[in-house]
């Protein structure tokens, strides 16, 4: 999910208190270009107010950052969704933002 998706994702669940948002740029190419400044650009023109990480893998060893080891993901973007328990209940490449709403509203309705 880039940043635009997630902007629309974000603000469809700003006054949920219940549904928490984090960006985890991983960079495992590129590495001149995907920098924290630039990160911090990003979330600058898209006025997101979550909070975002920046993690590196090796260029030298071609060592994936860990993020992208522990939670198996292939590239960017890419989408975790983690519920209240701490089970992974969405984890790949492609989601659109009506799917995402869908499955964080089931979420929200199976905990109340």
């Amino acid at each position: 999910m880039g940043f635009p998706a997630l902007k629309k994702l974000v603000e469809v669940f700003k006054d949920n208190d219940q549904v928490k948002f984090i960006a985890v740029q991983t960079v495992f190419d590129g590495y001149k270009y995907n920098t924290k400044e630039k990160l911090h650009e990003n979330q600058l023109n898209y006025s997101l107010k979550i909070p975002m990480a920046h993690e590196t893998g090796n260029p030298d060893t071609d060592e994936i950052p860990e993020a992208m080891s522990n939670y198996r993901s292939g590239g960017t973007p890419w989408t975790v969704i983690i519920d209240p328990s701490g089970k992974v209940v969405y984890n790949d490449f492609h989601i659109k933002v009506e799917q995402a709403v869908s499955l964080i509203e089931r979420l929200i309705a199976k905990r109340n």
